[in-house]
């Protein structure tokens, strides 16, 4: 039997970092699409799904420490549900706070996006592991 793949997601008004992982794995960065339109990303992250036999989509929600809702969450929140309407698979959200911080104080600075979304899918695998 084999374990869901999902493709994890780190939405940005430029750039849209990717990553892949299967249940029970870790993540790995996957790519750095451009943000273009929601329309060429649906297409984009379509060829994907059907290219990697993806199961589930995992976007991460920028949540401020308050719990606010600010202007890049609602953003995100647009395109969540854009995706939800518009993708192949079921769609996941995770708690993204922090994830590209993490990174930078690793030292990462190039193509910090996917590696954002490599943490996004983290989080999500690891609440989602199957129990022995």
């Amino acid at each position: 039997m084999s374990q869901k793949k999902f493709l994890g997601m780190d939405y940005g008004d430029k750039n849209i970092g990717l990553a892949i992982g299967e249940l029970g794995s870790i993540a790995v960065p996957y790519k750095i699409i451009t943000n273009i339109s929601q329309e060429k990303i649906i297409a984009e992250l379509e060829q994907i799904i059907k290219a990697e036999y993806i199961d589930g989509l995992v976007i991460g929600l920028p949540t401020s420490l308050s719990g606010q809702q600010n202007e890049r969450v609602n953003i995100t929140n647009n395109f969540i549900e854009y995706c939800r309407k518009h993708v192949s698979v079921p769609v996941h959200v995770v708690n993204e706070s922090f994830t590209s911080q993490l990174y930078t104080k690793q030292g990462v600075t190039k193509n910090i996006d996917k590696y954002a979304a490599t943490a996004i899918l983290e989080t999500f695998l690891v609440q989602n592991e199957p129990k022995l």
